[in-house]
């Protein structure tokens, strides 16, 4: 085991350790013989040692996304998001993220009229720079009711030169009109209380993604999407994770 502690908190995790180490010779597990080995590391080590295990990834058919320390080059046909991980959520490396954008690509591969998408509860942003990429002729809006999460996105359009995407903080209620592509990444129990809202927010012929959702979560969110009025009409699975389109119930299927 290796554990990093400020100075001041050294003696605390060695009692904790020995503490550890003694539960489990009463529980009868072979710990023994234990050798404990203290050094003093510059801040410089683990600031950039976690560097190495974020490196460019493929996320869905089209995309790759990149850190800045990667030196990594695009491939013919890829699209690159350029995204440092930090303080919001959305890097690509989670598998609601990767089954959101590969719905949006297959929506893209039989929707190319899009004008208006949102992405709601943006976070770090890469669904909204990815919608802009597949729909560079529509205007976008990212809203998260985390300022720090809007700020995160703002930083990551400037980066991409994403100019054609709005931000705002707050919820669904910062978002007017209706939008031809719905992108919404968030936990089953909040896209649920949102489902009557985000609805009406599809506009004809639109759809919704939404991604975040555990498998056995599915059919309590589809109950309340199809009370509200909208359908599946495609889902992906990645490990524990699920993702769905949903349409207007008209058009579904």
């Amino acid at each position: 085991m290796v554990a990093s502690c400020d100075p001041e908190v050294r003696e605390a995790l060695l009692a904790a350790a020995l503490a550890t180490l003694e539960s489990a010779r009463a529980a009868g597990l072979a710990v023994d013989p234990v050798t404990i080995r203290e050094r003093t590391a510059d801040e410089s080590e683990w600031r950039d040692v976690w560097k190495q295990f974020f490196r460019a990834t493929r996320v869905g058919r089209l995309f790759t996304v990149r850190p800045s320390w990667d030196p990594w080059q695009a491939r013919d046909g890829e699209l690159v998001i350029d995204l440092d991980p930090g303080r919001a959520f959305g890097t690509g490396a989670h598998p609601s993220t990767r089954l959101a954008v590969g719905l949006a690509e297959d929506w893209r591969d039989g929707r190319t009229d899009v004008r208006r998408f949102l992405d709601l509860g943006c976070g770090s942003g890469i669904l909204a720079i990815a919608a802009a990429h597949l729909w560079p002729e529509a205007n976008g809006l990212a809203v998260d009711n985390d300022p720090e999460a809007v700020a995160c996105s703002r930083e990551n359009f400037a980066r991409n030169r994403v100019r054609s995407v709005a931000l705002a903080t707050g919820s669904l209620d910062r978002a007017e009109g209706v939008f031809d592509v719905i992108l919404a990444n968030l936990q089953a129990d909040v896209l649920g209380a949102l489902a009557p809202a985000m609805a009406a927010k599809v506009a004809p012929g639109g759809c919704a993604i939404l991604s975040g959702i555990l498998p056995e979560q599915v059919d309590e969110v589809l109950a309340a999407y199809t009370d509200a009025g909208l359908a599946p009409a495609r889902r992906r699975d990645e490990g524990e994770w699920a993702a769905l389109l949903l349409r207007p119930a008209r058009l579904a299927g």
